[in-house]
């Protein structure tokens, strides 16, 4: 990506943003402000970039180079705010977007968490325990990355 990109402001509420992914990963990096994602994106024929905060984010890693989404920071009526994105003209988020890496810190962090929330105890885990450990990282691992595979070994 062009390090003089035109950047993309979203300051509309409930404002659609038509764009089109122009590169399959964002830029990632962290400035004195914190951590920054910068996605490629090309918005009215004009190619831009678009710094995406984490829940947008999230969002947008299912997406690929060529995705045709719509963008939009929605305002619920209790004033929350929500980035919403929807695919345009019936595409798809890409299936394969997590690398094994990612995947592997992923497992590894739902496994702490899931250890973590059934307590700590001098006594070994029981079957029971183990059992609550596999659905509680389950569960996280879906909020994560979708449905959960159930081959894995632990």
């Amino acid at each position: 990506m062009n390090d003089k990109m035109k950047t993309l402001q979203m300051r509309k509420l409930n404002h659609d943003y038509p764009v089109v992914l122009t590169y399959d990963q964002c830029k990632s990096g962290e400035s004195q402000y914190g951590p920054w994602n910068l996605y490629g994106i090309e918005y009215e024929g004009v190619e831009q970039g678009i710094f995406a905060e984490d829940s947008l984010h999230l969002k947008l890693l299912k997406y690929g180079k060529g995705a045709r989404l719509i963008l939009r920071r929605h305002q619920h009526e209790n004033g929350q705010l929500e980035w919403q994105v929807t695919p345009a003209n019936g595409n798809q988020p890409k299936q394969t977007y997590l690398d094994d890496r990612t995947a592997d810190i992923h497992r590894q962090v739902a496994l702490k968490i899931a250890t973590i929330s059934i307590g700590q105890s001098l006594k070994p885990w029981s079957a029971e325990d183990l059992s609550e450990i596999k659905i509680r990282m389950d569960k996280l691992l879906e909020i994560l990355d979708g449905p959960v595979n159930n081959d894995r070994p632990f």
